[in-house]
């Protein structure tokens, strides 16, 4: 999830949280590339491929859900789409021979956790910095979803495709998000810091600070 944090902002991402979305960052990219050149593409292996990316968007979205300073709403919209992605990582592995099916329960978890992304982008604007490129994230991630879910994909090999590019690049900005946060943070004492003293403060921290803030 695209949360960004900037100069005077407390931490959006608790302890923890930030590992998580990197980890499944990293995830989605591999899963998102396997799923582009995958050899002789089945069903059953791209909706398997898929299963699993919605899998680690379930856990990304949980883990934000609980563990961020997001305020009540944004949290509670976030864990429901969390639960929608569950839900339709179970349905992507039974879709059995239907490709468009496939690509409808993939499109309606990306649409529910674009649509959650955008809100939480803009509910708390008072204390978290960066909404509007989250909100944007968010609208982007839902009009990907709609696509998906709309286009009558005849080929497997063309949803393997799209899909797969979505999901290497959603990945990938969440990757960058992790990555990029503990830099966005700034202290007083952080202006005189040299790139070299920067980078060593990165991976000192890389295991995230932050409390929940109350709602």
């Amino acid at each position: 999830m695209p949360t960004y944090e900037e100069a005077g902002a407390a931490p959006v991402f608790g302890r923890g949280v930030r590992q998580t979305v990197l980890a499944m960052g990293v995830c989605s990219v591999v899963i998102g590339v396997a799923t582009v050149v995958w050899p002789d593409k089945s069903l059953g292996a791209v909706g398997n491929l898929f299963m699993f990316s919605l899998l680690c968007g379930t856990v990304s979205l949980a883990t934000v859900a609980f563990g961020s300073t997001l305020g009540r709403f944004p949290r509670t919209l976030l864990f429901l789409a969390a639960v929608v992605s569950l839900v339709t990582a179970t349905l992507c592995f039974r879709a059995g021979n239907w490709t468009l099916l496939l690509a409808m329960w993939l499109g309606l978890a990306w649409s529910v956790r674009g649509i959650a992304h955008a809100v939480a982008g803009v509910w708390d604007d008072d204390e978290v910095t960066g909404q509007g490129k989250q909100e944007l994230f968010g609208l982007v991630t839902l009009a990907a979803g709609l696509v998906i879910a709309v286009a009558p994909f005849d080929s497997i090999e063309v949803l393997a495709a799209v899909a797969g590019c979505c999901m290497t690049a959603f990945g990938a900005l969440e990757v960058w998000t992790a990555l990029r946060s503990p830099l966005a943070v700034r202290s007083p004492e952080s202006d005189s810091l040299t790139p070299e003293q920067h980078l060593t403060s990165v991976i000192a921290s890389a295991g995230g600070s932050g409390g929940r803030a109350s709602d």
